[in-house]
């Protein structure tokens, strides 16, 4: 096959694939994935992150906004997955953060999911594990030391891996089922050679691994994937408008979980409910229009970001262990798009 005919054949190929996903997204009455900022604040530096140069406040949100939120969860979907952080480190707010998602839990909200960057997952183990918790995800992307420093600026490569490792020692102790553990890694250049070693290390010691490719957040700031841009043979209705809500720590509903600065809000939860802004502004004037593919009139910052190409994740586990702990997506037409080109 000459050299052309073969790069006609992976465009082909992942034009189709990009197809098939669209095809399985559908118009959902309530968000089945809400992701709500309960702090806006981080104590690392990461360089695949932009919140070191975000602009809006660094500030928490107020617990009866966070009631509002949950309360409506439970009414009008207990299976909508809860994502209790956003563009910050939900473990910053100490006692605060168990206690809101055992109130989450207690009003009727059945799939809560917590990732954190591990810097104080050592002091808090006992709380992750008494937690509600379907999921604890712990982003660690790279494996030897001098990745891990160049990548997760801030933290302690060690410290952090002795803390998970010790979260899973004692989650094992006590036969627990959830949370189930799952270490990430997001794929870079940085650490692209680590990805066996990685998954080696933490199935070996009862964890799950997800695997996704490093994001642009919407390509408004500094942050640059090399591999992608909008210059692509078709466009799809992006999966992440389309299956998640996503809330700032000030009660805004964005656009999507990668607009960190909102630079498109829906309406704010303050003053409506999220199923009046899901059917409202952020269905008329972005969700449709992905549909529709009008994409001179979506919102500019759909009009350049590339991230509706790395939608979703590759998750290496047991079958077992794997029960209740995917995204509501996993396994169905929708989405997940290559991991790596």
């Amino acid at each position: 096959m000459t050299c052309n005919k073969a790069k006609s054949f992976v465009l082909n190929n992942h034009s189709e694939k990009l197809k098939r996903i669209e095809g399985g997204l559908k118009d959902h009455p309530f968000p089945p994935q809400l992701v709500i900022e309960t702090t806006s604040r981080c104590n690392m530096m990461c360089i695949h992150c932009s919140h070191k140069e975000m602009r809006r406040p660094r500030a928490d949100m107020e617990e009866s906004v966070f009631r509002r939120i949950v309360d409506e969860v439970a009414q009008e979907m207990p299976e909508c997955e809860i994502w209790p952080t956003f563009y910050g480190e939900a473990l910053l707010l100490g006692d605060t953060i168990w206690r809101w998602l055992d109130y989450a839990a207690a009003v009727g909200c059945r799939n809560i999911v917590l990732n954190s960057n591990g810097i104080l997952l050592g002091r808090m183990i006992d709380q992750v594990l008494a937690s509600p918790l379907k999921r604890f995800i712990v982003s660690l992307d790279g494996f030897q030391t001098e990745t891990f420093k160049k990548i997760r600026v801030g933290g302690s490569r060690d410290k952090i891996f002795h803390a998970v490792e010790e979260l899973l020692r004692q989650r094992e102790a006590r036969g627990q089922k959830f949370p189930v553990i799952q270490c990430q890694f997001s794929l870079m250049k940085e650490n692209e050679g680590e990805v066996q070693e990685f998954t080696d290390y933490w199935r070996a010691r009862g964890a799950e691994v997800k695997i996704r490719r490093m994001l642009s957040w919407s390509s408004t700031g500094s942050i640059v994937v090399p591999d992608l841009s909008n210059d692509v043979p078709i466009r799809i209705a992006c999966p992440w408008g389309n299956n998640a809500a996503a809330i700032h720590q000030n009660g805004d509903l964005v656009a999507c979980a990668v607009d960190y600065e909102g630079r498109f809000v829906a309406g704010n939860v303050k003053e409506h409910s999220i199923e009046a802004i899901w059917h409202g502004r952020h269905k008329i004037a972005l969700r449709d229009l992905h549909r529709r593919h009008e994409w001179d009139k979506i919102p500019e910052i759909c009009q350049g970001c590339p991230d509706w190409q790395v939608v979703g994740a590759q998750y290496i586990g047991e079958e077992g262990e794997s029960e209740g702990s995917r995204p509501f997506w996993h396994g169905k037409s929708s989405p997940v798009i290559n991991l790596i080109h």
